[in-house]
C-alpha cells in the first residue's frame, strides 16, 4: 500500500484560554451589575462572552449554573463549541440555549406543576388561528377583508401580527387602543383575546407568548429568588437581535440581581423583520448601574476591506454605534466592484475567480458567496457554480427543504398518494420525475394509451395499471415504469387510508422504485448534485420520523404543508457536522457568524440590494410598533437591507469582491448605491470568461486534441498522455464512444412478436427510424398537428358513444382548445376554424351512415403464425360498423394529404385491421357478420359536404400481401440488422443528421 492511500489522523486545535486584548480582558472579567460590550465585526464579541464563561468558571461556578444566550439555536451551537473548546473538555451541563429554550426551561422547572405546557411552533399555529377563523361569525372581520380571512396567506399573516404584539408586551385591550378607528385591527385585538383564551384551556404556547408569561413568572418573589440562587450569571451574544419581549426578560433578570453580559453591534442587527428591536441596546444601556465598554481592535478585516467597511457604517450611522475597528495584521487586501453585461456573464465570472483563488493557494472552504436571499435565488446560483465545477456548500437553513428537487418529488408522490383525486393534474411530473423514471415520449405513449377515457385521470390510468391490454400497446420499459409507479401510488394511498404513519409511507414511496440505486451509483461516481439529493432526503426523513404523531391521510397532507412553506428549520440538530468541503454558498444572514479569506458578493442591484419594491401584507405586524412609520418607510427599509449588506461584506478576511450586472431594457435596475458606498471605483467586464474551467471541459479538450487528425502528431501525442495521467473517469479510454462494448449481446425479438398496423407500418417505411424512435427512446415530440388529430379522435369517440350533436361536439372542442399552444395566434384561429369544418364533415356523414355502429376505439389482439415465428397482432380501430353481414373498419383521419391509389392499395394498418377481423378478433361483438368488407380511410379535413372516405379491397382468401409485409417485418425483427432506407419520408425522420442512407460516410 503506497503513502498516498493512508489516512492520516489529525490532533483537535489545542484547548486553553487564548491572549485577550486589554479591553476584551476587562470586558470578560466577572462582576456583578450590567454590562454591555460594544464592538464592530471581528473585535471578538464572541470571544469576549466565551471567556467570561470560562473566567467564571475559573473562579468558582459552572457551566450549569451560567446562562448563555445566543440569537438562534445554530448560534448557541457554535457559541458551545467555543466554550467547550477554551474550557479544555466535555460538559453536560453546558446551558447555552436561545431566549426562547431558556424561558421554556424555566416555566417548566419553576412554574406551575399542574400545567401541561406544549410549545406550538409556526406550522401549528397557523393550523390552530385557521381553525379559529373558520369558527368566527361571518361579520367578525370587516366587509372588506372577509373573504380573505379564509385564506392561508391571511393566517400566516395573523400569526405574525399576534407574534409582534407579544414580543412588544402587549394585551389585547392595547392592540385594540392602538389601533384606534381602524376596524381591521381592532378585529385583531378581539381576536388575539379570543385565541389566548383558547391557548390557556390547552396550555398551548407560542415562542413570544412563552417569554412574555416568563417575564409574568418573574414577578413572584419565590421564583425570583430560586432564579438568583440557581444562576450566577446570564451572558447574551449578538443582543442586537433581541426583540422587545427578550430584551426586558434579559432587563427583568438583571432587576431580580443576576448579573449580566450583553455584547452587540447595532449596526448588524439582521433580524428586524421578525422584531429584533432598534431599542434593544438603549434599554440596557438605560438599567440602572449599567457600563457600556468598547472594543475597537479588530482582528478580522484587513486594511482595504476594513476601509470599504468604514465607507458604509458612515451611511449607517446610528447614536449607540460601536467604535470603527481597526484594520486587522497583515496584508492590505483587496476591495472590488465589478459591472458584467449580464447575470450569467456574473455568474461565470465568479465561478472564475473561485477558481483562480484556489490556484493563487485557497481551500475552497476558505470562500464564500453571500447572496441577498435564499430559495430559488440561492439555489440557481448553487446550480451554476456546480456546473461551472466549482465544489459548493449550501447551508440546509439556506436552502429551505422544501425546494429542493428531490425533497419535492417525494413529496409530491406523498400528495398524490393521499389525495389523488385533487392531485390528478400532477402525476404526468410524477412519471416523468426520479420515481417514474418515464421520458416526455414515454408519457405520450401513455396519455395515448389511456385516451379512452376521455380525460387523463387518475382513474383511467389504475385502470390502465391493471389492464395487460392498455399497457401492452407501449413499449416494455415504458409500461413497466408506469405500472409499477401508479401501483406503488395505490398501494400507498391505501396504507395511509388506513391510518400509516407518515414516515412509513414515505418510506414506502423511496424504496419502492430503482430511484435509491440510481441515486447511489451517481453519487459513488462522484456526482455532486446526487449527494446533495441524498443529503436532503436524510433531512426529510429525520424530520418525518420526528414527527411521530402524524399519521394517515390528513397527517400526510399536514406534513407536506410544513415543509412546503419553509417553516421547518434546516438545521435538524446534528452538531457535530463535518467540516465543509466546498465553497460556501449562503445568505447574509446565515454568513453572520462566518469568517472566510475572500468572499463575494453578486447580484448587487437596485430593486434587489436594496429591496425597492416592497408591499406591506394586508396585515403589517409592524403596525403596532411605536417606530411604525419609520421602520414602514423607505429610509428604514433602506437601512435594514444595508445593515445586511454590511453583514456580508464584513465577513471577509483578505478580499471582498462585489459585482453586479449591468442594467439594460431587460433589467432596468443599475448597480446599487451600496456599491458606490465601498469607495472604490467599479470596472467593466465584458462577454464570458475564456473556456469552462472545469476537470469534464480539460478532458474534453484534450480528446478533441487526440482525435483531431488537423493537430499536429507531437501535440495528438502530448494529450494523450496528459490524458492517460489523468484520473477522471471521463478519460479513461474505455469510456469513450464507439470504443466500449455494445451494452447487450444482441438483439432479441420478444415472444410472441407484437405487431401493430403502425409498427408494421414504421419498420416497413424504414427500420432504423422505428428502431430509434421506438426502441431507442428517440421519438421526436409530437407536433401541434398530431395533438389537433387525438382532440379530433376524442371529440369524434364521444360523439358516437355518448351521442353527441353538432352543438355539444363544438362545446366540447372550445373546452378543450385552449389547453393547445400554437406558436403563432393566427395560425390557431386558422387551424380552428378547418376542424369546426372536420367535425361538421364528421356530423353530416355519422347521421347518415347506414352502418350500425358496433363501437369506438376498440382494443383487439389475435394470434398467428409468421414464417414459423408466433405473432400477437394488437391495436385499436377507431370505428367498428356492421354493413348487413359484414365487419367493416373506419379509421379516421385529420392529414392534410389523402393517401395515393397505391398507398391505399397495400395500407399496412388497414390490412391488419381486416386481417385481425379474418381471424376473429371482434367475432363477439357481430357473431352474426359472415364477412369483412372493405375497410377505409375517413379524411375528415377533406371532402365538401361529407369527408372523403378512401376505401381498401377486401383482401383475398388465403395469402396476400399483408402477409408479405408481416413476413419482411419479422425477418428484420429477427435478424436485429435495421437498415435506414432513403425514402420521401426522410423529409420528416427526426435522425437524418446521423442517417447513413441520407448522409453516407458523414461524422456522427
Amino acid at each position: 500500500m503506497t503513502s498516498a492511500n493512508l489516512w492520516r489522523l489529525v490532533a483537535p486545535e489545542p484547548s486553553g484560554v487564548i491572549q485577550l486584548d486589554d479591553a476584551q480582558r476587562v470586558a470578560a472579567t466577572p462582576r456583578d451589575g450590567v454590562r454591555v460590550v460594544l464592538g464592530g465585526p471581528g473585535t471578538g464579541k464572541s470571544t469576549v462572552i466565551a471567556s467570561a464563561v470560562v473566567e467564571r468558571i475559573r473562579t468558582g461556578s459552572s457551566l450549569e449554573r451560567l446562562v448563555v444566550l445566543a440569537s438562534s439555536r445554530s448560534a448557541a451551537q457554535s457559541l458551545r463549541r467555543d466554550i467547550l473548546r477554551l474550557r479544555g473538555g466535555a460538559e453536560v451541563g453546558a446551558r447555552v440555549t436561545t431566549v426562547h429554550g431558556f424561558a421554556l426551561a424555566l416555566m417548566r422547572d419553576l412554574g406551575d406543576p399542574e400545567q401541561d405546557l406544549r410549545l406550538l411552533r409556526a406550522p401549528d399555529q397557523e393550523q390552530r388561528l385557521r381553525d379559529l377563523l373558520e369558527g368566527l361569525p361571518t361579520d367578525f372581520w370587516p366587509l372588506e377583508v372577509r373573504e380573505a380571512a379564509t385564506t392561508r396567506t391571511f393566517a400566516r399573516q395573523l400569526r405574525e401580527v399576534l407574534a409582534r404584539a407579544r414580543q412588544l408586551g402587549l394585551d389585547p385591550d392595547r392592540v385594540e387602543e392602538i389601533a384606534g378607528e381602524e376596524e381591521l385591527y381592532r378585529a385583531v385585538g378581539r381576536f388575539f383575546e379570543l385565541h389566548l383564551t383558547v391557548g390557556d384551556f390547552d396550555g398551548a404556547l407560542d415562542y413570544a407568548e412563552l417569554v412574555h408569561r416568563t417575564r409574568i413568572l418573574l414577578t413572584e418573589d419565590s421564583v425570583a429568588e430560586a432564579v438568583r440562587a440557581r444562576f450566577d450569571a446570564v451572558l447574551v451574544d449578538d443582543g442586537q437581535e433581541l426583540d422587545e419581549v427578550s430584551f426586558r426578560l434579559v432587563g427583568d433578570l438583571a432587576r431580580i440581581g443576576s448579573p449580566v453580559l450583553v455584547t452587540a453591534d447595532p449596526q448588524q442587527r439582521l433580524g428586524a423583520y421578525r422584531g429584533a428591536s432598534a431599542a434593544a441596546v438603549s434599554h440596557l444601556l438605560q438599567l440602572p448601574g449599567a457600563e457600556r465598554f468598547d472594543l475597537s481592535t479588530g482582528y478580522r478585516n484587513q486594511e482595504a476591506v476594513t476601509r470599504g467597511l468604514n465607507g458604509l457604517r458612515r451611511a449607517l450611522a446610528l447614536p449607540e454605534a460601536a467604535q470603527p475597528p481597526t484594520a486587522a495584521p497583515g496584508p492590505v487586501g483587496r476591495v472590488t466592484v465589478t459591472h458584467y453585461d449580464d447575470p450569467a456573464a456574473e455568474q461565470a465570472h465568479v465561478a472564475a475567480l473561485l477558481r483562480q483563488a484556489v490556484q493563487e493557494g485557497c481551500q475552497w472552504r476558505e470562500l464564500a458567496v453571500v447572496t441577498r436571499r435564499g430559495g430559488s435565488e440561492l439555489e440557481v446560483l448553487a446550480r451554476e457554480l456546480s456546473a461551472r465545477g466549482i465544489p459548493v456548500d449550501v447551508d440546509g437553513e439556506d436552502r429551505a427543504l422544501g425546494v429542493q428537487a428531490a425533497v419535492r418529488s417525494l413529496l409530491g408522490a406523498l400528495a398524490f398518494a393521499a389525495a389523488p383525486e385533487e392531485m390528478a393534474a400532477d402525476l404526468a411530473p410524477l412519471l416523468l420525475g426520479p420515481l417514474g423514471g418515464l421520458t416526455a415520449v414515454q408519457l405520450r405513449r401513455l396519455r395515448r394509451a389511456v385516451m379512452q377515457a376521455g380525460e387523463n385521470s387518475w382513474e383511467a390510468l389504475r385502470r390502465a395499471a391493471g389492464d395487460p391490454i392498455i399497457l401492452d400497446r407501449l413499449e416494455d420499459a415504458d409500461a413497466d415504469a408506469a405500472a409499477r409507479l401508479i401501483r406503488l401510488l395505490d398501494r400507498v394511498g391505501g396504507e395511509l387510508a388506513d391510518g400509516a404513519p407518515v414516515a412509513g409511507a414515505l418510506w414506502s414511496l423511496w424504496a419502492g422504485t430503482p430511484w435509491p440505486e440510481r441515486l447511489r451509483q451517481a453519487a459513488l461516481g462522484g456526482q455532486r448534485s446526487a449527494e446533495e439529493d441524498l443529503d436532503a432526503l436524510v433531512d426529510l426523513f429525520d424530520l418525518s420520523a420526528r414527527r411521530a404523531e402524524l399519521n394517515g391521510i390528513s397527517g400526510a397532507l399536514t406534513f407536506i404543508q410544513e415543509i412546503e412553506r419553509e417553516e421547518i428549520a434546516g438545521d435538524t440538530g446534528r452538531e457535530l457536522s463535518a467540516l465543509p468541503k466546498g465553497v460556501r454558498v449562503l445568505t447574509a444572514h446565515r454568513a453572520r457568524s462566518g469568517v472566510w479569506r475572500r468572499v463575494y458578493i453578486p447580484a448587487v442591484t437596485e430593486g434587489s440590494w436594496p429591496r425597492s419594491r416592497w408591499q406591506p401584507g394586508l396585515l403589517d405586524p409592524d403596525r403596532l410598533a411605536p417606530d411604525h412609520l419609520d421602520a414602514a418607510s423607505t429610509g428604514g427599509l433602506v437601512a435594514a437591507e444595508r445593515r445586511s449588506f454590511y453583514v456580508a461584506c464584513a465577513r471577509a478576511r483578505e478580499e471582498l469582491h462585489v459585482s453586479a450586472a449591468v442594467a439594460s431594457e431587460e433589467r432596468p435596475d443599475p448597480p446599487s448605491r451600496f456599491c458606490r458606498e465601498l469607495g472604490v471605483e467599479p470596472r467593466e467586464v465584458h462577454g464570458m470568461p475564456d473556456g469552462f474551467l472545469t476537470p469534464q471541459a480539460l478532458v474534453a479538450d484534450l480528446r478533441r486534441v487526440v482525435e483531431d487528425p488537423a493537430s499536429s502528431p507531437g501535440l495528438r501525442r502530448a494529450a494523450a498522455l496528459r490524458l492517460a495521467r489523468s484520473p477522471h473517469r471521463d478519460a479513461a479510454v474505455s469510456s469513450w464512444w464507439g470504443v466500449r462494448a455494445p451494452s447487450s449481446r444482441g438483439w432479441s425479438m420478444s415472444d410472441p412478436v407484437v405487431i401493430t398496423g403502425s409498427s408494421l407500418q414504421g419498420i416497413l417505411r424504414c427500420p432504423r427510424n422505428w428502431f430509434l424512435s421506438r426502441k431507442g427512446g428517440g421519438e421526436k415530440d409530437r407536433n401541434i398537428q398530431a395533438t389537433v388529430g387525438d382532440v379530433v379522435h376524442m371529440i369524434a369517440q364521444r360523439a358516437a358513444r355518448d351521442g353527441l350533436d353538432l352543438s355539444r361536439m363544438l362545446d366540447l372542442l372550445d373546452d378543450v382548445w385552449p389547453r393547445l399552444r400554437f406558436v403563432r395566434e393566427w395560425r390557431g384561429l386558422l387551424e380552428r376554424d378547418r376542424l369546426v369544418e372536420a367535425l361538421i364533415r364528421f356530423d353530416r356523414w355519422h347521421r347518415h351512415n347506414p352502418g350500425r355502429l358496433l363501437g369506438v376505439e376498440l382494443d383487439f389482439e389475435v394470434g398467428l403464425e409468421v414464417s414459423g415465428v408466433p405473432v400477437l397482432l394488437r391495436g385499436t380501430v377507431d370505428r367498428l360498423e356492421l354493413h348487413e353481414d359484414r365487419l367493416v373498419v373506419v379509421d379516421l383521419k385529420t392529414t392534410r394529404k389523402p393517401a395515393t391509389s397505391a398507398e391505399l392499395a397495400e395500407h399496412s394498418q388497414l390490412g391488419v385491421y381486416q386481417l385481425a377481423a379474418r381471424l376473429g378478433a371482434f367475432a363477439r361483438l357481430a357473431p352474426e357478420a359472415t364477412r369483412i368488407g372493405e375497410p377505409s380511410l375517413l379524411q375528415l379535413r377533406h371532402g365538401e359536404v361529407l369527408p372523403m372516405q378512401q376505401y381498401q379491397d377486401v383482401l383475398p382468401e388465403g395469402r396476400s400481401w399483408i402477409h408479405d409485409q408481416l413476413e419482411q417485418a419479422v425477418a428484420t425483427l429477427r435478424l436485429g440488422d435495421f437498415q435506414a432506407w432513403e425514402s420521401s419520408f426522410c423529409q420528416w425522420c427526426s435522425f437524418q443528421d446521423s442517417c447513413p442512407a441520407v448522409r453516407p460516410g458523414g461524422l456522427l
